[in-house]
C-alpha cells in the first residue's frame, strides 16, 4: 500500500516538474512590430472654394513645417503621406481661393487622422 502511494505521489512530482519545465522553454511568441504613430491622413475639402494650400506646422522639436495638400478643389479627398517622427500635435493652416483662410492650433492627427475642412 505504501509502494503504491510512493510511485503516485513520485509520478504526480515528475508530471508537474515536466509541465513546468515545458512552459518554461516554450518560445515567447514575437510580439508585432510597432507601426509608426502616423502614416496617412486623409484631408477631405468640403467647402466651395479650391484649397490652395494645407500646412501642417509640428510642435515635436525639430521637425519642419509640412505641406500636406496643395490644390485641392471643392468636393475632393486626399490621402496624405506624413514623413516619420513629424510628431502628432501640429497647428493646421490653409489658404482657398476665395481669399478665406484657416488657423487651427493643437491638432493631434495620432488620434484622428482624417482632417475635414468645412464652411
Amino acid at each position: 500500500m505504501k509502494l503504491v502511494r510512493i510511485v503516485a505521489i513520485t509520478a504526480a512530482v515528475l508530471s508537474s516538474c515536466i509541465a513546468a519545465s515545458a512552459q518554461q522553454a516554450a518560445p515567447a511568441k514575437a510580439k508585432p512590430a510597432a507601426k509608426s504613430a502616423l502614416a496617412d491622413v486623409l484631408v477631405d475639402n468640403r467647402r466651395e472654394a479650391t484649397l490652395l494650400e494645407l500646412t501642417l506646422k509640428p510642435k515635436a522639436k525639430g521637425a519642419e513645417d509640412i505641406v500636406l495638400a496643395k490644390d485641392l478643389g471643392p468636393g475632393t479627398k486626399l490621402n496624405a503621406k506624413l514623413p516619420p517622427k513629424s510628431g502628432c500635435v501640429f497647428d493646421v493652416a490653409g489658404s482657398f481661393d476665395d481669399e478665406s483662410t484657416l488657423e487651427v492650433a493643437g491638432v493631434n492627427l495620432c488620434k484622428d487622422k482624417r482632417l475635414t475642412l468645412v464652411e
